[in-house]
């Protein structure tokens, strides 16, 4: 086992003993109190040999480290005291940087490099040290910054103050809470947790499901002389993961060790000042050096920065792989978050001759979704200059760019305050931009408000944002107030429940639905306390009558608010009862046992009714007619987190007036809708005939259509007709009879950024990113002579994962790289028969998927020839499925087929 082997093992099992035995060392620690410390004693010189180890590796450690270490003696001079106040001059002697031997890097052994580090002007600072704590540091005028961060690393190990209680501390690693034990008289361990920079806004995703955690453990070994007045060896060791909730084996460690031990004991000249700004300035002087005050907090250090691409040049590089027929794959995932990267600090110009350029016509789309999550000042001004609202011609490009606005988790309050202004300014934007606008504002507001940004200037766009889509519905007139309803869905703000439910009592069938999917996509928390009531009067229509839309998304929060056995009973009576639209009993019972087989608390609790109710306990009663369906499969099983995909199918008149396919990850019971596909109908019934015991309609217009959600974020709705005239054209034309785009978009989906501060002073910093390329087709063909139709609804994905950590200064680079990468597919296909007896199959699969997985570890100095690098591929098949939906499809697929 290598050097790396063995420091990964031993902090395992010290991290693990340390937790197991932590209770057991608080409770002995009171028996052997620590003595109060008299350290560094006025004219006492102390040297210290020190020495700083970072290893970065992948979260599984199962292959070799990539680090360095950096080594040198440390003198520490008491030169002035009054009381507990003592100021220190530190000199940090010759230090060196270790890295891996280029010669034989498989064996973890590191060797003394030359680097910029020796090259730095390395002079000594200053340290006022309070009884154990530090109030200031002082650093010689134009101290590099990196050299300053290791130097604050080095006076902060020297922090120590024993406790019996729980106190805080400023730290290099920001304000920490600290603990302090031991069981031995000359032994202290200092537990340092809860670490937080000020003006360090790590950048996180608003949902956890789709986020990451960081995991911290630092501890701190002092041995005291038996006196109590001397260091004589300090150990710090700090072990940081940093994963990927959904997918806990997705991520990065870091694992850093100081040791520090004494060598040495002298003495030094003293100073007679009469205070520590006196001692400090005489210092100035006599060294002639001129000290300035500063904080322990490390610092990001800007001026160590990659080269900078150009825009447009990557954009060449990376042409091809935008292409639309490579959407739907991992190629385009990669080539979307590599011009991420770039776009985010390109300048104006560089973007602007990137959407002018005539080679870029045809990837002019993906572009946009580009520029949608890059949401600089630059990239908006630059579309902007491109695309103007106010053009239809510019409408699909504009969408693209809207919708990439409101899926992204970072949205720029700035941007959002421009588009609101131009919607309440802009008087002739054609509808469809104009519906797509409000509803990425709407979302844009929501994500806002997730990340809990309190400024001024936020919330009061936030309520702008609110006021606008509130009144936009109070004024709007019939169908204009759909596109107002679902803006309120996709805002999400607790204020607006009561205008929702004032919809749902009051509003016309389509508003009531709308209002009822709205509410519906809150938290549970939100929903008012008489949602219940209402509910059940919607499903059971005891106050009027009710879209059958309606009635089933009430049966959906009956079920989600109570399942207590009063209610269920009364649900299995309705199944079992005279309701004369059979699909709906259809609906609530195939919702019954879609719970029941997912939960085995709630199947008891429903077979136990039926047992015990006599009306209930037969074949007749819980065998409704009806084609509606409610099912959920599992997609996947995996140690942090499940997916499934759940579907529902309303039926009416034997064609979809509602269906639904969600995918849902969950992790701990929470789950998060990650897509919905909804499709609508509505005026089919001259094709069919009607026996579900509804009142139709003769006025409703022939009409179907999909709706997307992504994300949580719901798009405009695509009508595919709109019409019985509309209708027999493409029937008569076969429209869609070839594979069709519906919806294509490059998709970021995961986006983390943390900075990790070391006790030593290096800042180790932790990127992730999750990019979708997304393509939905499907076609369809209808045969009136015969009487049926067929169509195909196919979801390609290229799923990219990219994380990587590393720790980049002046004198050395360091990082770990990781990739995840598959390509999974989902095809419905769907035939209906409909000569006579409506006959309706549907075949859900995913066909096999190759999942490969990359890793590459980087080390290198600057301006030498000294650079390591190794990588490995490893791949894995996922085999495909057939999902088994009920035995009513399986029915109407045998009589079919």
């Amino acid at each position: 086992m290598g050097n790396s082997g063995i420091i990964n093992l031993y902090s395992v099992l010290y991290m693990t003993f340390f937790t197991l035995c932590s209770g057991f060392v608080l409770i002995s620690s009171a028996s052997a109190p620590v003595n109060r410390l008299e350290l560094f004693s006025l004219g006492e010189s102390l040297v210290y040999q020190w020495k700083s180890t970072v290893l970065l590796n992948e979260i599984d450690q199962s292959s070799k480290n990539v680090g360095f270490a950096v080594a040198g003696k440390v003198t520490v001079d008491s030169v002035w005291a009054k009381g507990d106040l003592k100021l220190l001059k530190v000199e940090w002697d010759n230090p060196k940087l270790h890295v891996t031997s280029k010669e034989t890097p498989e064996t973890d052994k590191f060797v003394s490099r030359s680097s910029n580090l020796d090259k730095l002007s390395n002079k000594p600072f200053l340290v006022l040290w309070n009884n154990g704590q530090i109030n200031k540091v002082y650093f010689p005028k134009d101290e590099p910054l990196s050299l300053k961060n290791l130097k604050k690393g080095i006076a902060g190990q020297f922090q120590l103050s024993p406790s019996s209680e729980e106190s805080t501390q400023v730290d290099p690693s920001g304000h920490c809470s600290v603990t302090y034990s031991s069981n031995t008289p000359n032994k202290i361990l200092k537990t340092i947790q809860n670490c937080s920079l000020p003006n360090h806004n790590n950048q996180r995703h608003t949902n956890f499901l789709l986020g990451t955690t960081t995991k911290s453990i630092r501890t701190t070994d002092y041995t005291v002389d038996d006196p109590g007045k001397k260091l004589n060896s300090i150990i710090v060791k700090e072990f940081h993961t940093v994963v990927i909730n959904a997918k806990e084996d997705f991520g990065s460690t870091v694992n850093s060790e100081i040791v520090c031990t004494l060598e040495e004991t002298k003495q030094v000249k003293t100073l007679s000042s009469k205070n520590v700004e006196e001692a400090v300035n005489e210092l100035s002087v006599s060294d002639n050096i001129l000290f300035l005050e500063d904080d322990l907090y490390i610092k990001d250090d800007d001026s160590v920065q990659e080269t900078v691409k150009k825009f447009h040049k990557e954009v060449d590089i990376q042409r091809e792989n935008l292409s639309n027929k490579h959407l739907g794959t991992a190629k385009s995932s990669k080539a979307f978050l590599q011009l991420l990267q770039v776009a985010k600090v390109s300048t104006l110009e560089d973007i602007g001759k990137t959407l002018n350029s005539k080679k870029n016509k045809n990837i002019l789309s993906q572009l946009y979704d580009v520029l949608g999550y890059t949401q600089t000042e630059n990239s908006h001004k630059a579309v902007l200059k491109k695309l103007h609202l106010d053009n239809e011609e510019h409408g699909d490009f504009i969408e693209r760019y809207l919708w990439a606005l409101s899926f992204s988790n970072n949205p720029n309050v700035d941007i959002v305050k421009d588009l609101l202004n131009k919607y309440n300014k802009y008087t002739n934007i054609p509808d469809k931009i104009k519906n797509t606008l409000i509803l990425s504002l709407a979302s844009m507001a929501r994500t806002l408000a997730s990340s809990k940004l309190n400024d001024y200037e936020t919330l009061k766009v936030l309520k702008s944002v609110e006021e606008t889509i509130v009144n936009g519905l109070e004024y709007a007139k019939d169908e204009d107030r759909f596109v107002f309803l679902n803006a309120l869905k996709n805002l999400q703000s607790p204020s607006t429940i009561p205008t929702l439910t004032k919809y749902l009592k009051k509003g016309t069938l389509k508003e009531e639905t709308l209002a009822w999917r709205a509410i519906k996509s809150f938290p549970r928390e939100f929903w008012p306390e008489d949602l219940l009531k209402q509910a059940k009067q919607t499903l059971f229509q005891l106050d009027k009558r009710h879209d059958t839309s309606s009635r089933t998304l009430a049966a959906d929060v009956i079920l989600e608010t109570d399942q207590n056995e009063a209610t269920l009973e009364e649900l299995l009576h309705f199944v079992a009862g005279n309701e004369t639209n059979y699909e709906i009993k259809q609906y609530v019972f195939q919702s019954i046992n879609m719970l029941s087989e997912k939960d085995v608390w709630f199947n008891n609790k429903v077979q136990n009714i039926i047992r015990r109710k006599k009306v209930l306990n037969n074949y007749s009663s819980l065998s409704p007619r009806g084609l509606s369906t409610a099912l959920a499969r599992d997609m996947f099983k995996g140690v942090s987190a499940n997916g499934s995909l759940v579907s529902v199918q309303e039926i009416k008149s034997g064609i979809v007036k509602r269906g639904v396919v969600n995918v849902i990850l969950e992790k701990d019971n929470v789950p998060k809708e990650l897509f919905t596909l909804g499709i609508f109908s509505g005026g089919l019934n001259s094709f069919m005939s009607s026996e579900d015991g509804d009142e139709q309609d003769p006025n409703e217009s022939a009409t179907a259509g999909m709706e997307l959600t992504v994300l949580g974020t719901q798009i405009r709705p695509f009508v595919f007709f709109d019409g019985q005239g509309e209708l027999m054209g493409h029937v008569w034309s076969g429209t869609a009879s070839d594979m069709t785009p519906a919806f294509q978009a490059l998709i970021l989906w995961q986006d983390h950024e943390d900075r990790i501060t070391l006790s030593n002073g290096f800042v180790a910093v932790a990127n992730f990113k999750g990019a979708v390329s997304f393509d939905l087709s499907g076609k369809i063909s209808i045969s009136l002579w015969n009487r049926n139709a067929q169509s195909i609804i196919e979801k390609s994905i290229g799923l990219v994962n990219r994380g990587e950590i590393g720790i980049s200064t002046s004198f050395v680079k360091s990082k770990v790289e990781f990739e995840a990468s598959v390509e999974p597919k989902l095809s419905l296909e769907i035939d209906a028969d409909f000569s006579s007896n409506v006959k309706l199959c549907m075949r859900l699969s995913q066909p096999h998927s190759l999942l490969s997985y990359f890793t590459s570890k980087l080390e290198s100095i600057p301006n030498t020839k000294h650079q390591i690098k190794f990588s490995r591929t490893r791949k894995r098949e996922i085999p495909g499925v057939t999902y088994a939906l009920n035995r009513k499809n399986s029915e109407m697929c045998n009589a079919i087929f």
